[in-house]
């Protein structure tokens, strides 16, 4: 265990130390010209972008669009032009799709930011700027930090983001901060393994800033590591459909963040309760962020549940006795 948490806290530092290079990364695309942002990829490779979608809706006035890599490659939006800057990631940097879709944005001159876990693989050689990070432990936080320093160096340009420096100072600190969330979440995750691991279904929910978050635990975690019937419900579609399906028998995840979306998951919260006893609640403020502003800690949502969840995702798995690597198909036949 001591040797993971060093390399989840050597994955964070890499991810904070990549800020200058983000920085004049950044610099450059603004002087080209940016009209809006596209967010590309694939499963939990798009998901982790997802919060950026929220960032910058609530403090800029770029647009912003979110897209899977399949369906960008297919709608080719009308929109979409040399002034639009393209994220993207890909963890081997081969998705097909998702390398397809940033070959078609070359193409017309679009700038391309990409997140791959080594910088020798197509998509890496396709990018403008790529950022590698082939950790053990921690890529995902670690990515999340970078495109977090990415989206606020692009208010800060754009927009004049008033506090970008804060704002940095509070990403540098998250090596300290994670792992200490990750160490006061291992009791519960314990007890929800031991609770919920023989479970057949579960619904995730979630919205906002952690939107992201509970589409990626349902269909990446559930689904695609623990082979576990999943279904990821917005909060704000909860009572348009899913509520109908919850019984005392069904489990449901619910992610509540502190960002403005937190009466979402009020509702959901309250009306769950009172049907069914297989609530887990994760909560962010439940976590201490010592230091962090109270009006800042919104936005590290994703962060503190991703730590939480990587802790509950390992005592699933060995409850479970079911590897996180284990696959049917990925990576094992054409597809």
């Amino acid at each position: 265990m001591e040797t993971k948490a060093a390399e989840y806290m050597e994955a964070l530092k890499h991810g904070v130390s990549q800020l200058p290079v983000i920085e004049r990364a950044v610099k450059e695309i603004v002087d080209r010209g940016v009209e809006n942002v596209y967010l590309v990829g694939c499963g939990g490779s798009l998901a982790v972008m997802s919060p950026l979608k929220y960032i910058l809706d609530v403090t800029s006035r770029l647009p912003v669009y979110e897209f899977n890599a399949s369906e960008f490659l297919a709608v080719k939006p009308v929109k979409f032009s040399r002034k639009s800057l393209v994220i993207t990631s890909s963890y081997t940097g081969t998705t097909k799709e998702t390398v397809q879709a940033a070959e078609f944005a070359k193409s017309l001159g679009a700038p391309i930011i990409a997140f791959v876990g080594k910088l020798d693989s197509p998509l890496g050689h396709l990018a403008d700027y790529a950022f590698a990070n082939d950790a053990v432990a921690g890529v995902t936080d670690s990515k999340l930090i970078m495109l977090y320093q990415i989206v606020f160096n692009l208010i800060r340009h754009t927009d004049h983001y008033p506090r970008y420096d804060e704002m940095m100072q509070v990403l540098g600190r998250l090596p300290e901060l994670l792992p200490a969330v990750k160490e006061a979440a291992e009791e519960r995750a314990e007890r929800f393994a031991r609770v919920f691991g023989e479970e057949e279904f579960f619904i995730t929910t979630g919205a906002g800033i952690c939107w992201g978050e509970a589409y990626s635990y349902a269909c990446c975690i559930f689904e695609e590591m623990q082979w576990i019937k999943a279904h990821p419900s917005h909060a704000g579609e909860f009572f348009h459909g899913t509520f109908e399906i919850l019984t005392g028998q069904t489990p449901l995840l619910i992610l509540q963040g502190e960002d403005r979306t937190r009466s979402l998951l009020d509702r959901v919260i309250t009306f769950a309760r009172k049907f069914t006893n297989k609530v887990e609640l994760i909560d962010t403020r439940d976590y201490e962020l010592r230091g962090v502003p109270e009006d800042l800690r919104g936005y590290l949502s994703p962060l503190v549940i991703s730590a939480v969840l990587s802790r509950y995702s390992d005592h699933l798995s060995g409850f479970r006795k079911h590897p996180l690597s284990t696959r049917r198909y990925m990576f094992k036949i054409d597809y």
